[in-house]
């Protein structure tokens, strides 16, 4: 037995399930150059094992061979060479791929329409006001403006505004970025002496709509901020639908400039919450309904008690289920139900604040008590602020629990995830560190 295949039945040994070992055995795995690649037969496979067990199979990986290195999952047939020496062994010479110009596009995604977006108490003022934009693209609702956490349908609520203005009025301008993208695109034209190209994309006589995501990642960018504010100037003075989304209200973003916050509150502020039971119910029966899948109420029942973290993974529970049961022709039972979500509940039941708070002081070797404490000292600092970002992964608790687990006020926490978020975006070794820990905390939770 090889190196990579002693790795693979290690991984297939920490899996209980016949069903799913059966789809970890269809995985091949190679090294090119430094990095170890895991080959997966197909795109559900390549899905659903990345989300279910990918840090699994990368903690298999790494030690296996005792060192942390890099691993990506790839959709192919791979087969393993033969010989090791009939590889080429012409060097290649690495180059840098040109930056390349931002192309041109309205952005939209054409599977976001109001169709597909299933309403429930916790989001029909949303839904109504976003209805009422695509049928009057000069509404009064202007500028629109969603927020919530991640996975609750506030960018397809957008995007459905787009896809039905462009179906009723084809001559619609409608474009979408995200505040990364233009931040991008800005620097970009600066750098490559293109400006006037850049401001004409997003001109009041060429747009009807303009939707911007993620407004919260314009944070301590002073110079992208003024720009935007240019924007939106022309376009609100001109008439023309401005719809930003974002994970907080305007009022709670910090390091944005006082202008650009006063532009992003001055019309419909909406907060789109978490599905409430029926709403999950509704969800689950519309995604089965999709697919031409007619699932048992008891069934329904299950999926909608047990996973209300977000649609995201309420839609994903459902087509695993249905996937799982056509690939190992099982029919769809409540048993079946509980054996494939068996996993993923009991770490969500397992993993809590408190649970969290505890991790990360055995790992920080920081008392529990300090942890949560009013210190401000940066080795105490660094280590709450991983805490709090955990927390917010793992648990669906709302911000004011944390905070109150804490010991802390709702802008406080709110804070702290600005920061850590930013440092787990742009600092490299921030970001290996806490996918460390989230491995770890994988590893131990299962």
């Amino acid at each position: 037995m090889d190196l990579f295949d002693s790795i693979k039945e290690s991984i297939l040994s920490s899996v209980p399930a016949a069903s799913e070992r059966a789809l970890l055995d269809q995985l091949e795995i190679s090294q090119e150059h430094d990095t170890i690649v895991v080959h997966c037969p197909n795109v559900f496979s390549h899905k659903y094992l990345t989300r279910q067990y990918k840090d699994l199979i990368i903690h298999a990986i790494r030690k296996k061979l005792a060192r942390a290195v890099d691993v990506e999952f790839s959709v192919n047939h791979f087969k393993r060479p033969v010989e090791e020496h009939h590889r080429p062994e012409t060097p290649v010479q690495m180059t840098i791929p040109p930056l390349l110009s931002p192309q041109k596009s309205s952005g939209l995604n054409a599977k976001f329409t109001f169709d597909e977006f299933v309403v429930g108490r916790c989001n029909a003022f949303a839904y109504e006001a976003a209805f009422a934009v695509s049928e009057d693209v000069s509404s009064r609702y202007n500028p629109l403006y969603f927020y919530s956490d991640v996975g609750l349908g506030k960018s397809h609520i957008a995007h459905a505004i787009g896809n039905r203005a462009l179906s009723s009025k084809h001559s619609v301008g409608v474009k979408y970025t995200t505040a990364r993208d233009f931040t991008q695109d800005y620097v970009y034209s600066i750098h490559n002496n293109c400006m006037n190209s850049f401001k004409n994309d997003f001109r009041s006589s060429n747009l009807d709509i303009f939707f911007i995501d993620d407004v919260h990642l314009f944070k301590n960018k002073e110079k992208t901020q003024l720009e935007l504010c240019y924007v939106l100037d022309d376009l609100l003075s001109a008439g023309k639908q401005v719809i930003f989304s974002g994970y907080r209200p305007p009022s709670s973003i910090q390091h944005i400039d006082k202008g650009l916050r006063s532009r992003l509150s001055a019309g419909l502020v909406i907060d789109i919450k978490r599905p409430d039971r029926n709403t999950r119910e509704k969800i689950v029966h519309h995604k089965a309904k999709k697919n031409s899948v007619v699932l048992p109420d008891d069934v329904v029942e299950f999926i909608s008690t047990n996973v209300h973290s977000n649609i995201r993974d309420l839609e994903s529970a459902v087509m695993t289920i249905m996937a799982m049961g056509s690939l190992m022709k099982r029919e769809i039972t409540l048993d079946l139900a509980k054996e494939f979500l068996e996993g993923i509940l009991e770490k969500q039941q397992r993993i809590t604040v408190p649970y969290i708070i505890e991790f990360i002081s055995k790992n920080f070797s920081i008392s529990k008590d300090i942890l949560i404490s009013p210190s401000r000292k940066k080795d105490i600092l660094y280590p709450r602020q991983v805490a709090i970002f955990l927390c917010r992964r793992y648990t669906d608790e709302p911000l004011q629990n944390i905070g109150e687990a804490f010991c802390r006020k709702h802008s406080s926490i709110i804070h702290s995830l600005e920061t850590i978020e930013t440092k787990y975006m742009h600092n490299l070794k921030v970001k290996r560190e806490i996918d460390f820990l989230i491995e770890k905390l994988d590893s131990e939770a299962s």
